[in-house]
């Protein structure tokens, strides 16, 4: 079995934890990075690479001497991301060499290996709709016998599931632990999980309501209700102080709290921690005077098991009317929805 997952496996596991979101699985993915089926690859970004598709460089080498050779520029690569930029910067440079192989060696077997691989790089830079086409590429012309396949299966439905295309989802989870639930009990689980989150995540798509719930406000006792909020544009925040992404964009959030709160808007916060200390302490440091939910129960907060909340930052943006508008905006893509939430009569 030719050994071509685990740099990449290991690296995207990285990635999804410090450029798109810290996932409830990602400890255990982590401990999967050292198997065949885990995205590891510590990246570099200043590092200077020869293009895959460079004919002076690739000419005279066999598809498995380029792969090869290849494969060492990538682990060189990963050695410097030290940042979360140059992490991005890196995943970037290595998407780039991986499709300039691909082009150079289009019907190797190598190349087959490449399109797996670039999927999971895709899927960490939240390029979902170019994983989907590796990882399809991949299984239309994979050995469905080899266990990668059954690997590929799931990351296409993961990739599915973060477009809200939730049938494909479905269909594609539903076949992992139909035919290759047998090759991991952590990646089983969680096909598992997720055929059982579909049914209320599809029922949390834009222009649906969002789950009424009446909670706790930590930080004043009160209760918090979203009914309460109609005629607000809301922002509900699933967060945590441990959160390396919700706390890269924590400053964004306040900005625009701050902006627009007189105009109409709120944001109600649903801390998955599990340190009230820590909660109370970042709240008063950051100046963050909206309402908090802590339960202390980390992922098992209530509202977040009821929402199936799976990764964190995730948010919803509900509009005056009580209707989710956006999920999962940042930055200036979040300001910018916010802002045409608030000028809707």
């Amino acid at each position: 079995m030719r050994h071509v997952l685990t740099s990449i496996v290991a690296l995207c596991v990285i990635a999804c934890v410090a450029l798109s979101a810290c996932t409830k699985d990602s400890s255990d993915a982590r401990e999967s990075s050292n198997t065949e089926t885990s995205p590891n690859t510590e990246t570099s970004s200043g590092t200077e690479i020869s293009s895959g598709n460079s004919e002076d460089s690739q000419s005279s080498l066999t598809s498995t001497q380029a792969f090869a050779a290849l494969r060492s520029e990538i682990t060189e690569l990963q050695k410097t991301a030290t940042t979360q930029q140059r992490l991005a910067q890196a995943l970037e440079q290595i998407a780039s060499k991986l499709n300039g192989f691909i082009q150079a060696y289009p019907n190797s077997e190598e190349a087959l290996d490449a399109k797996l691989e670039l999927g999971m790089v895709y899927s960490s830079l939240m390029k979902h709709d170019q994983a989907v086409k590796n990882f399809t590429d991949y299984l239309r012309d994979g050995d469905e016998d080899d266990e990668r396949t059954g690997y590929a299966q799931f990351y296409l439905a993961q990739a599915y599931e973060n477009m809200d295309k939730y049938d494909d989802a479905k269909r594609h989870y539903k076949m992992f632990v139909e035919q290759y639930g047998h090759l991991n009990p952590k990646y089983l689980a969680a096909a598992q999980s997720k055929l059982a989150d579909i049914s209320v995540l599809k029922s949390l798509t834009v222009g649906k309501e969002p789950i009424p719930f009446s909670v706790t406000d930590h930080l004043t006792g009160k209760t918090i209700s979203l009914e309460d909020y109609k005629g607000k544009v809301v922002l509900l925040d699933f967060w945590a102080t441990w959160c390396v992404p919700c706390k890269v964009e924590m400053p964004n959030v306040i900005k625009i709290h701050k902006k627009y709160n007189k105009k109409g808007f709120e944001i109600i916060g649903i801390s998955l921690d599990n340190n009230k200390a820590a909660l109370e302490q970042y709240i008063k440091t950051n100046e963050m005077p909206w309402p908090q939910h802590f339960d202390g129960k980390g992922w098992q907060n209530g509202v977040a098991m009821k929402y199936r909340v799976r990764q964190i930052p995730t948010t919803y943006l509900i509009d005056r009317k009580g209707k989710i508008r956006y999920r999962t905006l940042r930055g200036r893509d979040l300001e910018d929805a916010v802002a045409r939430l608030i000028d809707e009569t």
